[in-house]
């Protein structure tokens, strides 16, 4: 039960610094709400706000354990980052789909 235990405290941590980050979605989701105040939109939920922030958060952890994620460490910073933006995006695209399911 310990090693269960000490597995997923060690998830979580490694969760936490992602889903932080994306936790300021909340501040998109208030800005959007200000914004459609009295027009009949329908706007985020804080519920909704949570999952996608969850969901994006362990999207960046699955990316980064791939093989090829530092497929260009060798090269110019411009090639890695528009390399690890394409893979986080698609990754945070399969995992929404899979939750839409």
């Amino acid at each position: 039960m310990s090693k269960l235990f000490e597995k997923v405290k060690e998830e979580i941590i490694a969760v936490l610094p992602p889903t932080i980050f994306f936790l300021t979605l909340y501040l998109v989701a208030i800005l959007r709400m200000l914004m459609l105040k009295g027009s009949g939109i329908a706007v985020s939920t804080p519920l909704q706000v949570t999952v996608a922030a969850l969901i994006l958060g362990k999207a960046v952890l699955v990316a980064d354990m791939l093989p090829f994620i530092n497929l260009y460490s060798h090269k110019p910073l411009l090639y890695n980052v528009a390399w690890k933006t394409s893979i986080y995006f698609l990754e945070a695209e399969t995992k929404t789909a899979e939750q839409l399911r």
